[in-house]
């Protein structure tokens, strides 16, 4: 099922009610979109006192402003500076929030939120402005402090978790996606976002090219009993601008107007597709498990994460690979003998695979949890997947319609001038085969990673293979 949709991204975004018309008649199982507004394009951060008043509701309490020390330009200067400007010029009394550290990092943990919501509390609305991490905060504040109006201000097109109701969270050590809050207005100033560094839009389009394997992942997991929410229309609200915004890869990477509207359009798209279906598996899959572990792997002391979408869009590329290298398989004859691991292996892979992230075993045990529910699902099937063969030709013909083939997504990165090899940020080849040979151990979701290593096809020698191929075609390590 597809939705009909405007001629471009951003036309799409502005015009919400439009939006909620088509899903709630074609897809009204969907959760309701519970963004209010957005304003997209260029100067439409001087919407923001007219979204202020709506969402005030005549209170006359300070505005919670929730930002990083990272200065920030816009089209009149720095961008929070005038942002404080004209809510002073509107009356409204200013309280400033920065989080993160001196050198603007921010994680989204219990004690960054804690410190959030007690600074924010009493406010009548809380402004998050920054990157998808302040803005998950925001998120989290709003709901925390009973669904406090929020307005988001999404200063770069760095990731597409702007417009959904849903946070990534660190919860014992393991990012989780959190349920959250919509923000009830977005704000995003294309005038903003193309004076953002070049590495951060870059990398939205490397978190957009999940578009491509995430939903296959999503679409798998429902062929095998592990996920029944799978919903083509929201597949397909969520790829309906990708392809425009991956043929402009080369004027994201230039910082061109037209190219930055189509790319922060798709992306705020993909939010949305993620916030009404109610999880993000149309636009998360495996490569967001292996961005993750990556994550959650970073020494202690080094030189900072890579940012989200740049590993996104280089993982994206080894997903497709193993998307193929599954594919081939099953036209083989691969599906014939798929294996039902015992609790008791499995749980022993799950503590080899954490047991070096933390003494105490927390991260460990948490991952257990997520795995051992996938698992007891992939039992529980075991009679329906035995005619799995048979039923693969159900979906081979809309695998064929959501997967690109990897050469396609590693030439848009190739064209925007972002990284193409995890090594090209920082990531070494061990750390890279660590996290792709266990990101199936991370998480109760299906994707491509689990089929293969029930068909036998994901042992140590297997994920090699899957490198060697990324390495002839230029792309992994």
């Amino acid at each position: 099922m597809s939705i009909a949709l405007p001629q471009s991204a951003a036309e799409a975004a502005r015009n919400l009610d439009l939006l909620r018309a088509q899903l709630s008649r074609d897809a009204p199982a969907l959760k309701p979109l519970g963004l209010g507004a957005i304003a997209l394009g260029s100067g439409a951060i001087s919407e923001l006192p007219r979204f202020l008043s709506e969402v005030r509701n005549g209170g006359s309490g300070d505005v919670a402003v929730v930002a990083d020390c990272r200065p920030m330009a816009g089209r009149d200067g720095e961008l929070k500076a005038t942002i404080a400007n004209a809510l002073d010029s509107a009356g409204v009394s200013v309280r400033r929030v920065t989080i993160g550290d001196a050198d603007a990092r921010v994680h989204a943990d219990p004690v960054t939120v804690e410190d959030a919501v007690a600074r924010v509390a009493g406010a009548d609305v809380v402004v998050s402005v920054g990157s998808g991490t302040v803005v998950d905060v925001g998120k989290a504040v709003s709901a925390r402090l009973d669904r406090l109006p929020h307005i988001a201000v999404q200063t770069a097109g760095s990731v597409n978790g702007f417009a959904d109701d849903q946070s990534v969270l660190l919860v014992d050590g393991v990012k989780r996606t959190t349920q959250t809050a919509w923000p009830d207005r977005l704000v995003i100033d294309t005038d903003v976002v193309a004076r953002a560094p070049a590495e951060l839009n870059r990398a939205g389009l490397g978190d957009l090219l999940a578009s491509y394997t995430a939903p296959a992942d999503w679409l798998l997991a429902s062929l095998v009993a592990q996920d029944d929410s799978y919903s083509a229309a929201v597949v397909s609200l969520t790829r309906a601008y990708v392809d425009s915004a991956v043929d402009a890869a080369d004027g994201i990477g230039r910082g061109d107007a037209h190219a930055i509207e189509d790319l922060v359009g798709a992306l705020t798209l993909s939010g949305i597709a993620m916030g009404v279906a109610g999880r993000t598996s149309p636009g998360s899959g495996m490569e967001h498990t292996v961005s993750h572990l990556l994550e959650m792997s970073q020494p202690a002391g080094g030189d900072g994460e890579p940012l989200h979408g740049a590993k996104v869009g280089a993982l994206s590329v080894l997903a497709a690979l193993l998307w193929e290298r599954v594919r081939a398989a099953v036209r083989a004859g691969g599906l014939s003998e798929l294996r039902f691991p015992q609790a008791d292996e499995m749980r022993a892979r799950v503590d080899a695979a954490f047991a070096d992230l933390d003494v105490s075993g927390a991260t460990a045990r948490e991952c257990w949890r997520d795995y051992a529910r996938k698992l007891d699902r992939w039992h529980a099937a075991a009679e329906r997947l035995e005619t799995l063969e048979e039923q693969w030709a159900l979906i081979d013909d809309e695998l064929d319609a959501i997967l690109a083939p990897s050469q396609r997504l590693l030439a848009a990165l190739r064209a925007a001038g972002a990284p193409v090899r995890l090594g090209d940020l920082g990531i070494d080849e061990t750390r890279l085969r660590w996290a792709l040979a266990n990101c199936h151990l991370m998480r109760d979701r299906f994707t491509v990673a689990d089929l293969a290593f029930f068909m036998g096809l994901y042992e140590p020698d297997d994920v090699d293979a899957l490198l060697a191929d990324a390495g002839r075609a230029g792309a992994g390590a």
